[in-house]
């Protein structure tokens, strides 16, 4: 194999000219405005960041800094069984599919998923098997909405299942186990009204 030959003049670079900030206007767009209610996969977002924080004084800053406002609301009326019964027929699932069974049987593991115990965890991975939503269209607001209604409709199987549609039809899976979590959390957990930093 023969050498390479060597250059026959050295390498250049093209010279450029030196540009300094006083050479240009530097803009910077305005910031965004704080329009309405925020998504709600923005605060699912948050969620997942709280879950994973353990120090609770960093916690507390994560929440202070979101959060201005509370807002009071009723019981829904809703519990594991009749959120599984209801996400069988949104789905929709036949009664003997594993995943329908599996939704019903939250608790208990089988052979093929280990998980079990939690049942926005399960419903998540039951839903992302199925969803075609890709992006949630749900603000804070309309969650608020939404739960509103659904404690105003406690017992009411049909209309709450109605109100669940339009949350199924909207929502990631992420989000929608989030909103689950909500839900089962009941009045305790008390979703506030976000003062969302765009």
């Amino acid at each position: 194999m023969l050498p390479t030959p060597a250059p026959s003049s050295p390498p250049s670079s093209p010279k450029l000219e030196a540009v300094t900030a006083e050479d240009h206007e530097l803009v910077y767009p305005a910031p965004p405005k704080n329009r309405g209610s925020a998504p709600f996969h923005v605060l699912a977002a948050l969620f997942d960041k709280l879950q994973n924080e353990r120090k609770p004084e960093k916690r507390r800053k994560l929440l202070d800094s979101w959060f201005n406002k509370d807002r009071e609301r009723a019981v829904y009326g809703l519990k594991e069984k009749n959120l599984a019964k209801t996400y069988i027929k949104l789905i929709p699932l036949g009664m003997r599919d594993p995943d329908a069974i599996r939704l019903l049987n939250w608790k208990k593991p089988t052979e093929r998923d280990k998980s079990s115990g939690d049942f926005p965890t399960v419903l998540y991975e039951v839903v992302s098997k199925r969803s075609s939503v890709i992006e949630g269209s749900l603000t804070v607001d309309e969650l608020n909405d939404v739960l509103d209604e659904l404690a105003k409709n406690m017992g009411k199987s049909e209309l709450q299942s109605k109100i669940l549609q339009r949350v199924y039809n909207r929502s990631t899976p992420e989000e929608q186990r989030w909103i689950v979590r909500i839900i089962l959390k009941g009045p305790t957990v008390l979703l506030p009204i976000l003062s969302y930093p765009h």
